[in-house]
């Protein structure tokens, strides 16, 4: 197999050596495999950063005899000087059987008014080179040698064939409360909370912050009633958005436990997105409220959020002396076991962890 790796103004130096270091780890390996990459440019590239040297081996030339193209993320402005130009050198490379595509790479690929197959990526971070090497080498060779040099480089986590974007928007609105959450599964701990409850904005928050998830949760209730309401209502809009964000749970770890301190206090979740709700809570409260909201509340949240999440969920509180300490390792704690429940065993990518076959 022979690539072109094209090289304009502006191109992602990291996408370019990310993508190649699984292809020379499988030269290493398999060094009689036919792979051979060069680098192509419409004009000479200069080297942009120190220490790093580019040769292009075609300058200019039409783009072909090559069984792929790789375009990586460039980073061009608004008025690329010589963008026209460039366009029309890439369409010489348009009878390439493979095209990939990273990030802006793909837009700058539609400008060409590219009638060609090609593999778009819209993420923004270097596993995505990983990851389009990787099934590279899984369709030139096969998925053992894809797997064993996936772990040489120790991205075990990383999936080859990503399934859709886990999310969910949930919207809940009663007589007391109106709720609005969104869920990104695959995130990285941003958080947008916003309940009228100072002290439960920071449990959310640990959830997002702690479990790598992106949350957006909104909430007007009856404040001046009391808490109740809009707690309840924001566990059930929570736990909703998890259970359908997690899809059909194909391929995840399915159930989980975490064990966190919070200084004199330590607590213990373990839960299983068994699509039977039910919870168990032992805590050892040492006053009736904290931040002047009913102890209970927490519980009755905890228990909320595993019926509308439908999973089973136990929680144990085995130290402590101070309530806000004791529900922060709470949080912590099911924000750390539900982000190891819902990862993607590869192993298990195309099935339902259950005998079942149905989890829901």
């Amino acid at each position: 197999m022979k690539i072109t790796i094209i090289c304009y103004p502006g191109m992602s130096f990291t996408d370019i050596l990310t993508f190649l270091e699984p292809l020379e780890l499988l030269k290493t390996r398999q060094p009689d495999l036919p792979l051979d990459w060069e680098f192509c440019s419409y004009l000479p590239i200069p080297n942009g950063k120190p220490g790093f040297s580019l040769t292009t081996s075609a300058v200019g030339l039409p783009l072909q005899g090559y069984d792929l193209l790789f375009l990586p993320d460039p980073k061009l402005s608004d008025d690329f000087p010589g963008e026209r130009e460039w366009l029309e050198w890439l369409k010489t490379g348009f009878e390439i059987p493979s095209i990939i595509a990273l990030n802006a790479g793909s837009q700058f690929l539609q400008k060409s008014t590219c009638n060609a197959t090609f593999k778009p990526t819209t993420k923004t971070n270097q596993l995505e080179s990983y990851r389009a090497a990787l099934n590279l080498i899984e369709q030139i060779t096969d998925n053992n040698t894809a797997q064993a040099i996936k772990s040489e480089l120790k991205l075990n986590n990383l999936i080859l064939d990503p399934q859709l974007p886990r999310t969910a928007n949930i919207e809940r609105k009663s007589a007391e409360t109106q709720i609005s959450v969104g869920l990104v599964l695959d995130g990285s701990g941003k958080a947008n909370i916003k309940t009228g409850i100072p002290f439960l904005d920071h449990m959310v928050n640990q959830i997002a912050k702690h479990g790598l998830f992106d949350i957006t949760l909104d909430a007007k209730g009856d404040l001046e009633i009391d808490p109740h309401h809009t707690m309840e209502d924001c566990a059930l809009a929570i736990g909703e958005a998890f259970r359908l964000a997690a899809g059909d749970r194909k391929g995840i770890q399915r159930m989980a436990s975490a064990t966190i301190p919070m200084d004199e206090s330590l607590a213990e979740v373990t839960l299983d997105f068994s699509g039977r709700p039910y919870s168990v809570l032992h805590t050892q409260w040492t006053d009736e409220t904290l931040a002047e909201i009913p102890t209970s509340l927490f519980e009755h949240f905890l228990e909320s959020f595993a019926s509308a999440a439908r999973i089973n969920l136990f929680v144990r509180v085995l130290a402590g002396k101070d309530n806000h300490h004791m529900s922060e390792a709470i949080f912590k704690a099911l924000a750390r076991a539900l982000d190891s429940a819902l990862i993607i065993d590869e192993r298990r990518k195309d099935s339902i962890p259950s005998t079942k076959e149905v989890l829901f």
